[in-house]
Parts: structure tokens; sequence; C-alpha cells
């Protein structure tokens, strides 16, 4: 019970941070979106197909068995430990870009962010996820 709790809640907090955040830009008129350098709709996908695997990760967690292998109890684990590790780069890098947040290039000029994690990747979200 304690896993799936903890499996759910860290793309449902992510997704929550993320889309709230959205929110606040719409509200200040700051496009978020950006242009897309390549074809929109591979653009978007590219980004939003990661929430089948999330979905698919927190059904196996609440008792949809969807492995074609039984699994040790110890990669279980790992997963799991790997899941945390990704999610909290996922909140740190978007929380350490702060307002220069874009998922497409910019329209309008935002402030070079070199702190956090971004010192070492210029997407560390993508790492994460």
């Amino acid at each position: 019970m304690v896993e799936s709790v903890f499996v759910t809640l860290l793309p449902v907090g992510f997704l929550t941070l993320l889309f709230g955040s959205g929110e606040v830009f719409r509200r200040k008129h700051v496009d978020i979106d950006g242009d897309p350098p390549i074809n929109k709709a591979v653009f978007l996908s590219s980004k939003y197909l990661i929430l089948v695997v999330w979905a698919a990760m927190v059904a196996h967690s609440w008792g949809l068995n969807l492995s074609f292998v039984p699994v040790p109890r110890l990669s279980r684990w790992l997963a799991l430990c790997f899941w945390g590790l990704g999610f909290g780069l996922l909140f740190s890098g978007r929380l350490g870009l702060g307002d220069s947040f874009r998922i497409g290039s910019q329209k309008e000029r935002t402030n070079l962010t070199v702190d956090g994690l971004v010192r070492f990747s210029r997407t560390p979200m993508y790492i994460g996820g």
C-alpha cells in the first residue's frame, strides 16, 4: 500500500506542479509552450507519451500485473529507488528553472539559468523522465 501511494503521488504531484505553474504563467500572459523546433504533433507527443509509462507504473503498483516475467524483490526495490530519483530530478529541474521554464523555444527573452541541476545539464527534466 505504501509503495502504491509513493508510486502514485510522484507523477500526480509533478503534473500538479507542471500544470499549476502553467496556469500561473497564463495569468501573467506568458506562453510556456513556446515554438516547437520540429513538427508540433511530433514535438508534443514526445513530451506527453511519458504519461503512458507513468500510468502503467501506477497501475502495476496498484495490482494490475503488466509484467511478462516474474520480477525479483531486489529489482523491484531498485526500480522504486530509480523512480524516486527520476522524479526528484524532474521536480528539481522544473523548480530550478523558475520563470524561465518553457516547453519549446521561448517566444520572449528569459533569464539564463545556470544554478542547480542546470549547471550540469541543460535539460535535467529529461534525465529524470
